[in-house]
């Protein structure tokens, strides 16, 4: 039987935007051994490493932006628990600005 997954705890969400954070560099480093690269196709549609790099960044704005909405209380049917991720140190990394 199929389950659905209602809500994600933050701090799984915490641990992986880190794990990523910890990785980018090996990713998309050209110094490493080409039995540790990521494969094509790991991800549909996101096959080399600047497109790793983009999707990774694209995904820290969206939470910036839902974590924002949620604090401010700009839409309600955002829940108040995006406030408890933390990207910040990561978005700093990545060079998202707020």
């Amino acid at each position: 039987m199929l389950k659905f997954v209602r809500q994600v705890a933050p701090k799984f969400v915490n641990s992986l935007v880190e794990l990523i954070a910890s990785s980018i560099d090996n990713i998309l480093s050209s110094d490493v051994h080409p039995s540790q690269r990521v494969p094509p196709g790991l991800i549909e549609g996101v096959q080399t490493p600047e497109m790793i790099r983009r999707h990774f960044r694209s995904s820290l704005v969206h939470i910036q932006r839902r974590k924002y909405a949620a604090a401010e209380g700009v839409c309600p049917e955002i829940d108040s628990k995006w406030d408890e991720i933390d990207v910040a140190s990561t978005c700093l990394k990545m060079g998202i600005g707020r």
